[in-house]
């Protein structure tokens, strides 16, 4: 008994004398693989009794060149004394030039669908049809020169095919609309507008507006949509 137990005694002292390897290497690996799987599913069931139904079909063409012309010349406010009045005391001078090639409207109060097809494009001077090759041409010209202690807004516009649809419900089963729009403009399109010499004399506010005294826009669009729904609120 005597020599087992320093036997044991003997062999704890000879590990606590070996050197400790816990941290002697120390190996790191900061790559990290992620597989995420995400499944979703989503059912959906609605059930309406619309009150009505308003259903359109539109099937529009235009072919060709198309040009549109505003001018304003030579405007003057003409009053014996313009001293002390205030921007809105003056006059309003608006120029405006606006060419279309289709342009279709929908307005409704009950559901809605529809189908829209719109083309606008050149045409073949021989056959009279749609040329690809050919394009059609939109020009709107807006011009101002010469106002005096006059406000000036002159507006320009080209617009291939445009096509608005609102919808105003009173009813939650009626507030939904189904449409195919399907629009192609062949075209060159081309809006100016010009504003030139305009002054003011003895009209005072004209460092403190918030709208400009003189607006000048010009817009070219090929095609437009604009789809409003507004049910029960």
């Amino acid at each position: 008994m005597m020599n087992m137990q320093k036997l044991v005694v003997s062999a704890i002292a000879i590990c606590a004398a070996a050197p400790a390897m816990a941290f002697d290497t120390v190996t790191w690996n900061w790559n990290a693989d992620v597989i995420s799987s995400v499944t979703t599913n989503a059912v959906s069931d609605v059930v309406v009794a619309p009150t009505g139904l308003e259903q359109v079909e539109v099937d529009q063409t235009s072919l060709g060149d198309f040009a549109s012309t505003s001018s304003s010349l030579g405007i003057t406010n003409d009053v014996v004394s313009l001293s002390g009045l205030t921007l809105d005391d003056v006059l309003a001078v608006e120029t405006s030039s606006t060419v279309l090639g289709n342009s279709a409207a929908l307005e409704a109060d009950v559901s809605t669908q529809y189908d829209a097809i719109q083309t606008f494009g050149g045409v073949d001077p021989l056959l009279g049809t749609l040329d690809v090759s050919l394009p059609g041409t939109l020009t709107a010209s807006s011009t101002t020169i010469g106002v005096i202690n006059g406000t000036v807004d002159s507006d320009a516009t080209s617009l291939a095919n445009n096509f608005t649809a609102d919808l105003v419900t009173t009813s939650g089963s009626d507030a939904f609309l189904v449409g195919n729009n399907v629009q192609t403009a062949y075209a060159v399109g081309t809006s100016t507008s010009l504003v030139d010499l305009v002054s003011f004399t003895d009209v005072t506010g004209l460092g403190t507006l918030v709208d400009p005294a003189v607006s000048s826009v010009a817009t070219s669009i090929g095609n437009n949509i604009g789809v409003t729904i507004d049910g029960i609120n």
